[in-house]
């Protein structure tokens, strides 16, 4: 195992929990090694050591900080792997959308980004979810769908085209989209919206 790179206090304790995580993971995957919840919780606690270490015991790294923020991360598909209620011995990987994540990240840490426009990000990201909200309120599938479910037909190519993925789209893709998508109605308490979403997936993807 090679040596963990540290970083700046000041830095990294301005970092949500859930982006240092992201991080961690990208991190151990970059050095080609498997990602198991007890590398993470090692890569994560050597780096971030003011973050994930027990307020009582700082030499040694709190393990319960990990569970309830991963789940959330796999819940709104930015990572995949874990079995059950634990995530070793799973292997944790990251989706393309925990990929980019993890690399914005990255610059922040190194400098190439300042924590003010990582603040500033932050804000933005719950703008662009507000604006997704929006659009799938007012798309005319959707509307149709709440309308008149019993009658409603949608295809495969309509339902993608409001996902934003083409017939093309791998559908590992697709799903993570569906979750992410779906994750995000669940936390506007949009429940017409999750009823769409989940209509769809039966539809088009748990068939298979």
């Amino acid at each position: 195992m090679r040596l963990s790179k540290k970083y700046k206090e000041e830095i990294y304790m301005s970092i949500s929990i859930h982006d240092l995580l992201l991080f961690g993971i990208y991190s151990v995957l970059k050095n080609g090694e498997v990602c198991t919840f007890e590398r993470l919780v090692a890569e994560c606690f050597k780096k971030f050591p003011k973050v994930f270490a027990f307020k009582r015991y700082p030499h040694w790294p709190d393990a319960l900080k990990f569970d309830r923020p991963l789940r959330k991360l796999r819940e709104k598909g930015f990572i995949t792997g874990g079995i059950g209620g634990r995530y070793s011995p799973g292997e944790l990987k990251l989706t393309p959308f925990g990929e980019r994540r993890a690399k914005y990240v990255e610059d922040i840490l190194s400098g190439k980004k300042t924590i003010s426009s990582y603040k500033k990000i932050k804000l933005k990201e719950r703008s662009i979810e507000e604006k997704l909200i929006n659009y799938l309120k007012e798309n005319e599938k959707v509307k149709e769908f709440l309308k008149n479910r019993k009658n409603f037909s949608i295809s495969e190519a309509e339902f993608r085209n409001i996902i934003r993925c083409t017939l093309e789209t791998p559908e590992r893709v697709v799903k993570q989209n569906v979750v992410y998508l779906k994750n995000l109605a669940k936390n506007y308490n949009e429940k017409e919206l999750l009823k769409f979403l989940s209509f769809c997936e039966n539809k088009f993807l748990k068939r298979r």
